[in-house]
């Protein structure tokens, strides 16, 4: 069957909204319903919103809002209070090599598979086929110390039909949603549910290998708290994507090699970035320089060939004797 637009008709009498191509070609694949939700309702809106509006308007808790709006704030569509994710500098982007037949193979067959939706007569199915599941339900809620909503429901399940996490591991996941969640910080479901994909994908399935991945998230709050202070940035907790850059950074780099790195972006930006920063410690490892010393000799060295590039420049443009000779040579006695 073909389909197409009508363009007549009750639907236009309030006007059009502008969608970039790459969120019907691209993202309509990457982005969750809820996120590709809340991107419409402020393209839509043609004006600033914040995620009380948002909220509101999606009937999630504001929470979540702002879980499905930081993906477009990471994906540069979106800005945050001003803040726009800047792309990095061209000469410093990483050369990304092109995928292998077989990894292709592979992530064409996850996109053929997407995460179920669930409505509520589904997961009433379910449980009572599973008694595992209506188990897992009840301790869910025995750590939210309340009755989840159809969302929760929802991802809980997911995680075990559809990511393969043993229940025990997901209730470890559940446990540190809400001791998260207690300390203020922003997460929402959409957060929980690319956690559950990490770890699957990574075969954390046992207790022991949960909680060594949460030693490591602890160790991860510590060192983003650490770059929250020395790079300026606006004070908010990691995203996932975030969370896995500076770990990223602390494999290669120590803690003073990072601040170099940031007091480097603070001087080249008028709002920092961690973007910028990413780039520069990108470009030092291509280069190999991992210690203060050679920061300082690279820098010495830029200079350098800077100023012999400006003096051969100035020496080709003011050649007086080669004028003069070529004055002489034509005549030109005007010269």
């Amino acid at each position: 069957m073909l389909y197409q637009i009508v363009p007549v008709g009750n639907v236009w009498q309030d006007g059009m909204v502008a969608v970039p191509k790459k969120v019907a070609t691209d993202y309509i694949k990457l982005a969750s319903e809820y996120q590709l939700k809340a991107l419409l309702l402020i393209l839509s809106n043609n004006a600033p919103c914040d995620s009380k509006y948002v909220a509101k308007a999606l009937g999630c808790t504001e929470a979540d809002a702002t879980d499905f709006l930081e993906f477009w704030v990471e994906e540069g569509v979106l800005s945050c209070d001003g803040v726009v994710n800047a792309q990095p500098p061209a000469e410093s982007m990483a050369v990304v090599e092109p995928p292998k037949k077989e990894e292709a193979k592979t992530v064409k067959v996850k996109e053929a598979i997407p995460v179920p939706k669930l409505n509520p007569s589904d997961i009433v199915t379910m449980c009572r086929d599973n008694r595992e599941l209506t188990e897992l339900i009840h301790h869910a809620q025995e750590v939210f110390g309340r009755t989840i909503s159809h969302i929760e429901q929802e991802l809980v399940i997911n995680m075990v039909t559809y990511y393969g996490l043993p229940c025990d591991v997901v209730l470890v996941i559940l446990e540190y949603y809400k001791t998260e969640k207690a300390k203020g910080r922003a997460i929402g479901t959409s957060y929980i549910g690319t956690m559950a994909k990490n770890w699957s994908e990574e075969g954390i399935v046992t207790l022991e290998a949960a909680d060594e991945r949460l030693r490591m998230l602890e160790a991860s709050d510590r060192l983003w708290s650490e770059i929250v202070a020395v790079s300026g940035i606006k004070h908010r907790n990691p995203t996932i994507k975030q969370r896995e850059m500076i770990n990223r950074w602390s494999e290669d780099f120590d803690m003073q090699m990072i601040t170099i790195a940031c007091d480097i972006m603070k001087e080249n930006t008028d709002k920092p970035t961690l973007k910028y920063v990413d780039s520069v410690l990108k470009n030092w490892k291509k280069k190999g320089i991992f210690t203060p010393e050679a920061v300082a000799e690279e820098e010495k060295e830029f200079h350098s060939k800077k100023e012999q590039k400006n003096k051969s420049a100035i020496d080709e443009t003011y050649d007086i004797d080669e004028i003069n000779r070529r004055a002489m040579l034509n005549d030109n006695y005007d010269i």
